[in-house]
């Protein structure tokens, strides 16, 4: 018998030119262009595991201790609406990841109780990563900032490719 599951590993694509390099001090091995690694979490008060909750589209997980104030809210709405990017709309839905259960309507939650996803992903309040659909990093910040995330997003998906 042969366990086919472990026959291959994803690919690490720091090289690639999809990829926003850090402008920010991290930890760890989720730089961009590696595969997300995945951890136990809760969703809607459900077990669940965090490969589970990505990969559908761009995502954009933004790493809090306390509701999102005002402010915050309205960043991530502009994010989520379909961004014209390249001359394409490029939707990214945003998830929330605290210690502990918040209630953000509109805004999936994602309950990171272990502190499993906060250590691997070197997070603290703040901490913004963009996802690719092929559950990659694309880019990470200590803050987010929807002008960086429209930049990185753009390169995400190659609009800068082709030009000067």
């Amino acid at each position: 018998m042969v366990n086919s599951g472990r026959l291959s590993v994803p690919s690490f694509l720091t090289g690639s030119v999809l990829n926003t390099p850090d402008a920010d001090l991290f930890e760890g091995n989720m730089v961009p262009g590696a595969p997300m690694d995945d951890a136990p979490v809760q969703v809607d008060g459900q077990d669940a595991w965090l490969l589970d909750q990505v990969g559908k589209g761009f995502q954009l997980m933004l790493f809090v201790n306390a509701p999102p104030t005002p402010e915050v809210l309205a960043q991530l709405a502009s994010c989520s609406s379909a961004s014209q990017c390249a001359n394409a709309p490029v939707p990214v839905t945003p998830l929330i990841v605290t210690p502990h259960a918040l209630d953000v309507p509109g805004i999936t939650v994602i309950v990171d109780a272990q502190g499993l996803m906060a250590k691997r992903y070197d997070a603290q309040p703040g901490t913004t990563y963009l996802l690719r659909p092929d559950q990659h990093v694309a880019a990470r910040w200590r803050t987010l900032d929807a002008a960086k995330l429209q930049t990185a997003l753009a390169r995400a998906i190659g609009a800068h490719i082709g030009t000067a």
